[in-house]
């Protein structure tokens, strides 16, 4: 895939706050909607749709968690994501 810039589309950059991530393929981090921390001004167009595991919309819809086999990628900081990156983390090391 490519990086690119968010489109600025009279939104806020960067690309700071909670903001809902959505699973579209199925996948061991996370199951189903929750809010996660942002901060960026780029994003992720990943080419192979199946290595999609969630989006994020931000004035478009973006590609927030990336995974292949055994490994993953956020666009976001589950570190800074309250319970719900801790949960996301502790998924990842089990």
């Amino acid at each position: 895939g490519h990086i690119k810039a968010l489109p600025k589309n009279d939104l806020k950059m960067p690309h700071m706050g909670w903001n809902l991530v959505n699973p579209v393929n199925e996948n061991n981090l996370i199951s189903h909607s929750k809010d996660y921390y942002f901060v960026h001004s780029y994003y992720f167009e990943c080419k192979n749709k199946e290595n999609i595991l969630a989006e994020t919309q931000y004035g478009i819809n973006f590609t927030s968690i990336v995974g292949k086999e055994n490994i993953y990628g956020v666009q976001f900081h589950p570190e800074k994501s309250s319970s719900q990156g801790l949960n996301l983390i502790k998924n990842f090391v089990s």
